[in-house]
């Protein structure tokens, strides 16, 4: 990089770190009980950040996001405008998410006039829904940042969470209640998930070794704590799916292993045993077609994105961003995809000089043309 680019990067850097001036604030209500928030801050740069959150549990009540006070704190000193919404509903809720974050943009427009840039940012399922509207509606933004994002859509995503419980009853017959299939809705995860798995992948660690080798389910680990907490983590986010996913499906199953062969570095006889002892489901292709419309990105990108993940996280294993890639490159658009790994464990672990820096390259990117490195 140029030192004239250097110099523009940290003017904007520096900038995210000076105080700021008394931001004008709009909370509102829209669509059956979504909340927004609006900031403008005193000094505007022009520009707008449509943010969208991560996935909040079925069960709890509609609210802001937690996150939203540090994300106005990152963006309005900088003079970048902020909006963002609850969503009209908890879990997994990319058709209203995404719904609600692209009305969010005209509702901006009407309190505060027509910004001249905008962006789209989001984490976790956010980051899914971030995609979703770059693709979407790639004329209305300027750039997009999706962060530890379920980029490589929601059936890869509840797929590799099926295979895991798939291979969990393989290997550990008997201790978890339901199956891949299926999982009664309000059970204790905690004591019925959590300390059940941990106890049997103590006793007996091959099994959790085995399942990380299978391709169908890369955990995402370096050390054998990491390798158990990432297994847990997919477990629970597994039987979580049951408190929401079939109401979104009609109650038709959603995860289909039946044609599956799984591989991976494993001796060919326990792959063969596997293969054979391995309990197998068929999915409802009605589920299956509303997964891939909410959401199987395309990869068809028209706009710069920046792309920010951990290395190892448990959440949204390293899959999800090959995924896209490969997407990206398969439309012909590598030339707009940056993404960047935080060598890490963690989920959404990001520090403000991360998350500021890749933001202000993004800017950097879509302004002046100044391409950031991965």
């Amino acid at each position: 990089m140029s030192k004239r680019w250097a110099a523009v990067l940290f003017v904007v850097l520096i900038s995210f770190v000076t105080p700021a001036f008394a931001d004008e604030v709009i909370d509102g209500q829209f669509g059956p009980g979504a909340l927004y928030r609006l900031v403008r801050p005193t000094v505007w740069n022009g520009s707008l950040v449509l943010y969208a959150h991560g996935a909040v549990d079925v069960r709890a009540p509609i609210a802001l996001p937690a996150e939203a006070d540090f994300i106005v704190g990152l963006l309005a000193p900088q003079g970048f405008a902020v909006a963002f919404t609850s969503f009209s509903e908890n879990g997994w809720a990319v058709k209203d998410g995404a719904q609600r974050t692209e009305q969010l943009l005209g509702i901006f427009k009407s309190k505060f006039g027509n910004p001249s840039r905008v962006y789209i940012s989001g984490a976790s399922l956010g980051g899914l829904i971030a995609i979703k509207l770059a693709e979407t509606y790639p004329g209305k933004y300027s750039g997009a940042l999706p962060v530890c994002a379920v980029a490589g859509g929601s059936r890869r995503q509840f797929d590799y969470l099926g295979n895991v419980r798939a291979l969990f009853d393989f290997f550990y017959p008997g201790v978890l209640p339901g199956n891949a299939g299926n999982v009664q809705p309000g059970i204790d995860i905690q004591q019925q998930i959590v300390v059940p798995a941990t106890t049997a992948m103590l006793i007996n660690p091959a099994g959790a070794a085995a399942i990380a080798a299978i391709t169908q389910t890369p955990v995402p680990f370096a050390s054998p704590s990491e390798l158990g907490q990432s297994i847990v983590t997919a477990l629970v986010s597994h039987a979580s799916l049951f408190n929401d996913i079939p109401d979104r499906v009609h109650g038709h199953p959603f995860f289909d292993n039946r044609q599956t062969v799984y591989t991976g570095a494993l001796p060919a006889a326990l792959l063969q045993a596997i293969n054979l002892g391995v309990q197998r489901f068929d999915a409802s292709p009605s589920a299956l077609e509303y997964l891939a419309h909410y959401y199987n990105p395309s990869g068809n990108l028209h706009i710069p994105m920046l792309m920010l993940s951990d290395s190892r996280d448990p959440v949204v294993p390293g899959f999800n961003q090959t995924s896209y890639e490969n997407a990206v490159s398969q439309s012909g658009a590598s030339d707009l995809l940056v993404s960047r790994k935080i060598d890490r464990y963690g989920h959404c672990v990001f520090s403000p000089d991360e998350l500021g820096t890749a933001f202000a390259q993004l800017v950097l990117w879509a302004q002046f043309g100044i391409k950031p490195t991965p």
